[in-house]
């Protein structure tokens, strides 16, 4: 990474519009974010903001200030068993993909979902790749990518890689999410092992009560989790994405607001990026 560029999700902000997520970025000093809720609302095809009549407003109000969307984070999965459900949910990740080109945006997040309890593994894995292979061919004809996060039964780095490998497509990636592939085991480093190759973009948090069954959300520097092990590590790989800061205020409502949370976030990884720049360790 040549230079610190950081992100963060409009999750972290969810009640705020456009207008607001820009000029927070711009206020903090963020050099772009990711799309996952707005107005209060995480479904954005229903927002008329990114509707085919107003979504090239909304792109020049990103363009103007210089905020690039780094992602349309979508909610689509392709675990259920009925396949009327898979079709809807490939037509939702056409709906995030014309968002994303009109953004101007590479990728859209599609999750792989945790396996039903009661559902047969195998044919849910085959489900899910078609599901994937699918999207992949909708992000195609448009040039664009979809990430893969490392999120619910795919958190390890390994269990991901199955499953890019099952998918088989060039423009399937990665967004590595720290916590979660940490929480079920997995050190970075094994991570990096397994998809480093093909990650593109990642979700830095905290905690400080996390395993399998859940975690908790802290501040950054306020949790356990090494964030200077992750960023180093970053350091030496060359990874040159973006850092988000993704601050789950959208799933929890009790932590810290935007207007505390950003700016500290800000501030405690600008300062770390250059202690382990100068060399320390």
């Amino acid at each position: 990474m040549k230079e610190l560029r950081l992100a963060f999700s409009s999750l972290g902000c969810p009640s705020y519009s456009v207008e607001q997520i820009v000029e927070s970025a711009t206020a903090f000093g963020y050099r772009g974010v990711s799309l996952r809720t707005v107005r209060g609302e995480s479904m954005l095809p229903s927002l008329d903001e990114f509707s085919p009549r107003t979504i090239g407003k909304t792109a020049s109000l990103f363009a103007k200030a210089g905020v690039e969307v780094v992602c349309v984070s979508s909610g689509v999965r392709f675990t259920s068993p009925e396949a009327g459900e898979r079709d809807k949910q490939l037509a939702i990740a056409g709906q995030y993909l014309d968002i994303a080109s009109a953004l101007g945006s590479k990728y859209v997040r599609v999750f792989g979902g945790p396996y039903p309890p009661d559902a047969d593994r195998k044919s849910t894995t085959a489900h899910i790749v078609e599901g994937f292979r699918g999207a992949c061919a909708l992000a195609e004809a448009k040039g664009l990518s979809i990430i893969l996060e490392t999120h619910d039964s795919f958190s390890r780095g390994d269990s991901a890689l199955a499953l890019l490998r099952a998918v088989d497509r060039e423009n399937l990636v990665v967004v590595w999410d720290i916590l979660h592939s940490l929480r079920f085991g997995e050190s970075f480093t094994e991570t990096w092992a397994h998809i480093g190759p093909y990650i593109r973009h990642v979700h830095i948090k905290d905690s400080l009560i996390f395993g399998p069954e859940g975690f908790d959300i802290k501040l950054l520097g306020r949790g356990t989790i090494p964030i200077r092990e992750a960023l180093l590590l970053l350091l030496e790989k060359g990874y040159e994405g973006l850092l988000e800061f993704e601050w789950e205020k959208g799933w929890h409502p009790e932590v810290e607001g935007p207007e505390i949370a950003f700016p500290h976030a800000v501030g405690y990884i600008e300062a770390l990026w250059q202690e382990l720049s100068r060399g320390g360790a």
